[in-house]
């Protein structure tokens, strides 16, 4: 199970959406779905930049955990 380190959950939220978005927002994710608007722009709002080599490669240990997971949760496919 991985620890919720807030770093690791940004990273693979932007990645999670940039991997399965439609128009540019993830339309499975709820909150996105409430604020009608894509996971970027609330990472923005928290003042989160991602590095530019920013990929599931990337991703920490936790971070594919929480990816998988939000991958799992989601219901979406595996790629």
């Amino acid at each position: 199970m991985p620890h919720f380190d807030r770093f690791d959950i940004c990273e693979a939220h932007a990645v999670l959406e940039w991997d399965y978005n439609l128009g540019g927002w993830l339309h499975e994710r709820p909150s996105n779905q409430r604020r009608r608007e894509a996971t970027a722009i609330q990472l923005i709002r928290m003042q989160f930049k991602p590095r530019p080599d920013l990929s599931y490669e990337t991703l920490t240990e936790n971070g594919k955990e929480i990816y998988d997971e939000l991958v799992m949760k989601y219901k979406l496919p595996k790629e």
